[in-house]
């Protein structure tokens, strides 16, 4: 019998999900771009500390967690078809891949958590963005698919972040640019969502 169960992602709208990217786009470019100095901080802070990948790599343990957890009333529920008799196995393996990192492998660990939440949360616009009519719902997977690749190196090679971020901020030109293009992109979001969504 086929599951004809809608997952939380499914329910959110195209332009909700446009205006809320759109949003923290356009927030987050902004703040970069008036406090450079307390935003270079913040990053230097977290790449550096231990507690801040632990908490993040727990956000996203947690996360993955109720993806996996079973039930009706849990409408996060995700379907892993072929991979369903894994769905224990993973429940019991994540808290402990989460006690492995954060007690073992801290060097680098708010690289790979960001990574790893960026994968995880790309699904949510994506979904929202999926097969809809307006052409203009490519903005949200024509910024999620670099997202998604750079996502990938950081779990895979977390060095990268600290090694980017520090080349990057060696270039106040460039990082200003990046940040106009980042504020650019959001309000086109939040048009298109406002407008034609």
């Amino acid at each position: 019998m086929i599951d004809t169960v809608i997952h939380a992602y499914e329910r959110i709208p195209l332009d909700t999900a446009g205006i809320v990217m759109g949003l923290v786009l356009v927030a987050l470019h902004l703040f970069i771009m008036l406090a450079p100095r307390t935003a270079k901080e913040l990053v230097t802070a977290a790449i550096e500390s231990p507690r801040a990948g632990q908490i993040l790599l727990g956000v996203d343990v947690l996360w993955f967690e109720l993806l996996l957890l079973d039930g009706d009333w849990n409408g996060m529920r995700m379907e892993l078809f072929s991979f369903e008799p894994l769905r224990g196995l993973l429940l019991v393996l994540a808290p402990l891949v989460w006690l492995i990192f954060s007690t073992l492998i801290k060097e680098n660990l708010f690289a790979r958590a960001l990574g790893l939440f960026l994968l995880m949360l790309a699904i949510v616009p994506m979904t929202a963005a999926f097969l809809k009519d307006p052409v203009t719902r490519l903005l949200i997977p024509i910024w999620w698919y670099p997202v998604l690749t750079v996502a990938m190196f950081w779990v895979g090679k977390p060095f990268l972040f600290r090694d980017w971020f520090h080349a990057a901020v060696k270039h106040p030109r460039f990082c200003r640019l990046v940040n106009v293009l980042g504020l650019v992109y959001g309000g086109t979001l939040l048009v298109c969502a406002l407008l034609f969504w």
